[in-house]
């Protein structure tokens, strides 16, 4: 079974930057239910989320998940890609701030473990430009959310490298071809 990055003795050089992205994803290729990644996330699905932020230095996220999506409270500092001000429903999160701009630009800035649990706009892209060194992906059985994506598609480029089916979900880990 191929290493996941779930604890701190996994971390990165501090003088380098490893980049981890996670998302949930409907049958139809979905990525939100009424609007919320929530509605298609599972116990499981949470203690394998919550065990990818143990390993983060840095969480990065879009304006449209930091006004969707409970981020009051972060373990690590947050980042909301947005053109705007930082949205209302983080700003008392003392951890978060904004940046206006793209991800190649947020993510020259910074060292250590990226994790990026934005929407599908945000994750497409990087995957597309090779940023992310390790998308990890919970395929539900869900077949009636909204933002859909071809996994596919964005997963062009990258080799499955771990796979595991626990009850009615699939955990899959993708890294680049190199």
């Amino acid at each position: 079974m191929p290493k996941q990055v779930t604890d701190q003795t996994d971390r990165t050089d501090p003088t380098e930057i490893r980049v981890i992205a996670n998302m949930v994803v409907g049958a139809d290729g979905c990525t939100t239910l009424n609007g919320s990644s929530a509605g298609l996330s599972s116990p499981e699905d949470r203690i394998r989320f919550h065990a990818l932020r143990t390993s983060a230095d840095y969480i990065v996220i879009g304006g449209n998940t930091a006004r969707k999506e409970p981020y009051l409270k972060t373990p690590v500092p947050l980042i909301v890609l947005t053109r705007g001000e930082l949205p209302q429903e983080v700003a008392p999160n003392p951890r978060a701030s904004k940046f206006n701009g793209p991800i190649r630009e947020v993510l020259a800035t910074l060292r250590g473990v990226v994790l990026i649990e934005a929407g599908p706009a945000i994750v497409t892209h990087a995957l597309n430009e090779k940023l992310i060194d390790e998308l990890h992906v919970t395929l539900t059985k869900n077949t009636t959310g909204e933002n859909c994506i071809n996994l596919i598609e964005i997963t062009d480029g990258y080799k499955e490298i771990f796979r595991e089916v626990v009850g009615n979900e699939e955990f899959i880990t993708f890294t680049p071809l190199k």
